[in-house]
């Protein structure tokens, strides 16, 4: 063999193979509507936020999912000795504080968006971690609030400015959570205080609010200048901002939309607070007013339904775009699309607030998710004019689709035999069958059919492009050539022939006797309704009023009547030949 020759075989195979992979591309079926793995929580849990991931304990593991809650968390078993005290989060590391009942810990766990790496511990002595109480973090740097003083873990120094003398009537320890804008916030019981760095006017920690106020506070939180505070009558939060001197009393305003005590963090527009009754981590969005519930990470897997029992084209009530959320619990924006989404199943959920109806739905790229249907309507699918249908382009294999988008994966094949009848292929079986065009849906700027496959005792539902599907015009289907009779029992009666095989459906039409008939369906004489042909659409007939035979009962009765009137007539003519002749005898002897 030439060299030429091996180029061009090489060429060959490597566009056959390029071929080969675009073709397992693009008829590859969508993947199975999968939800991310559940976040568990205890009641000793503790949970930071960074601009892209949660970090949070659960008994002695450590966890991180990614905020957008789109794939499983990462976890490290084991991770910490004790119980976790309190954890912070920044953009590469988390820090965990954690206390057992002979010592303190404060491990720093590196991480990125492929998991957790191995932790170091943190260069504090043991004195500093004796008298430890919580976290918090200044931009990447991670802060430990001990009894007397602030500490920050990145540089290993103290801040000795803000250390608390033995004369202050309040002091750092037993401190519930705290935060650092050039000073130093936190809270304590009912109350929540201040320490500016010991200014010679400002020697003291002092009060921010009225503790009558406040009932346990539990977290504290900073953002746009403003300090939120989780207590157990409510979320508050300053109506001025913390960068004056709070050498007065700052006022308080509670927010609605949240009504339990919580440890909490702020990232971005967002407040996260953790539901210790729930174990969830929720999120809210932060108006000027109150907090807007639209997410919760907790334990609770997001089970996609698997029967569908509604497969129609959804429209946005207002406007032009659809938005697809996660589920009804987590309002994570899945996408926005202008159209092609496919509503298959009607939900309820009830989050706490009342029932709320969801529609579960796919988009034509294959992703799901759940569309509010007080933001959403229905499009009924339009008459495609004919029922009894068959594939457009005889032999060749017309897909059917499991959904109203190619990404859905094949259900079946469908092609002509000789004699018109539709034939069915799925894997490497091969059968005739019954093919209904049920109705036409418009998705995604594409037309669908969806179609009814009757095979055997079966039915299966599919979609296929309604350009390639076309009123039933040719012979019956292989293996059923049998036509019927309408037996109307009774001259003059019309029969009627029905939509569906029910006598309270649409009447299609009415039929006098002997009207002839194909059959849609194998003669059972046994069954009460028989399938038949009846222009390019399908109708139901009772069996009683068909007949295989070639005559029906009128006609049969009305040729007994014919031959009974025919030897009547006959016997009456030989009656009277007798009688004429014995007249003609009788004159001719007399």
């Amino acid at each position: 063999m030439t060299i030429g020759r091996k180029i061009c075989g090489i060429i060959v195979i490597a566009v056959a193979l390029c071929l080969f992979i675009c073709a397992a591309f693009l008829f590859a079926p969508a993947a199975d509507a999968e939800n991310p793995a559940p976040v568990t929580l205890t009641q000793n849990s503790v949970f930071a936020v960074s601009a892209t991931h949660i970090a949070y304990t659960s008994g002695n593991t450590l966890s991180i999912v990614d905020i957008s809650y789109s794939s499983d968390p990462r976890t490290v078993t084991s991770a910490f000795e004790g119980e976790a005290v309190d954890i912070e989060i920044t953009s590469n590391k988390i820090a965990v504080l954690s206390r057992t009942d002979s010592s303190c810990k404060l491990l720093i766990f590196p991480y990125d968006e492929n998991g957790i790496s191995k932790p170091v511990s943190a260069s504090v002595s043991s004195s500093v971690l004796a008298s430890s109480v919580c976290l918090s973090t200044d931009g990447e740097d991670i802060l430990l609030l001990t009894n007397e003083w602030l500490y920050n873990i990145s540089t290993g120094a103290d801040n000795g400015s803000h250390r608390v003398t033995a004369g202050d009537t309040t002091t750092y320890a037993d401190s519930t959570a705290f935060v650092f804008t050039d000073t130093v916030y936190f809270s304590k019981d009912s109350g929540v205080y201040f320490y500016d760095g010991g200014a010679a006017d400002n020697n003291a920690v002092k009060s921010l609010f009225s503790p009558s106020l406040l009932s346990s506070v539990r977290g504290l939180a900073v953002s746009d200048g403003l300090l939120y505070l989780s207590a157990e009558n409510g979320v508050f939060v300053t109506k001025e901002p913390l960068s004056a001197k709070p050498n007065d009393s700052i006022s308080i305003v509670k927010l609605s939309g949240m009504s339990y005590a919580s440890a909490i963090d702020i990232e971005g527009e967002y407040l996260y607070a953790f539901d210790k009754d729930a174990l969830a981590i929720k999120r809210y969005t932060i108006t000027s007013d109150n907090l807007v519930y639209n997410k919760c990470y907790d334990a609770e897997k997001y089970l996609a339904p698997t029967q569908f029992d509604l497969v129609q084209t959804l429209l946005p009530l207002e406007g032009d775009v659809i938005t697809l959320y996660r589920s009804p619990r987590d309002l994570e924006v899945v996408a926005q699309v202008t159209g092609g989404i496919i509503a298959l199943k009607q939900v309820s959920y009830d989050g706490g607030d009342g029932a709320a109806s969801y529609y579960y739905c796919v988009t034509q790229d294959g992703e799901y998710g759940y569309v509010p249907s007080s933001a959403s309507k229905l499009s009924e699918p339009e008459a495609p004019g004919y029922t009894a249908a068959q594939p457009l382009h005889g032999i060749t294999q017309t897909p059917v689709y499991n959904f109203p988008y190619k990404a859905s994966g094949e259900l079946c094949t469908l092609s002509t035999d000789e004699s018109g009848g539709v034939v069915m292929t799925k894997g490497e079986e091969s059968a005739h069958v019954l093919l209904v065009a049920e109705g036409i849906l418009n998705a995604g700027g594409e037309s669908w059919c969806k179609v009814l496959i009757s095979v055997n005792d079966e039915t299966l539902t599919g979609y296929m492009d309604a350009r390639l599907v076309c009123p039933y015009v040719s012979y019956s289907p292989a293996g059923v050539h049998d036509h019927c009779k309408i037996n109307s029992g009774r001259a003059g009666v019309y029969v009627k022939l029905f939509t569906q095989p029910d006598e309270n459906s649409q009447v299609a039409a009415e039929l006098p006797d002997n009207t002839e008939l194909m059959l849609a369906s194998p003669y059972d004489e046994n069954s009460a309704w028989t399938c038949v042909f009846y222009g390019d659409s399908i109708a139901y007939v009772l069996t009683e009023n068909i007949t295989m035979n070639a005559l029906t009962t009128v006609q049969i009765t009305l040729i007994v009547v014919l031959c009974v009137l025919a030897a009547l007539g006959v016997m009456l003519g030989v009656v009277i030949y007798i009688k004429r002749k014995k007249k003609r005898e009788y004159n001719e002897e007399s």
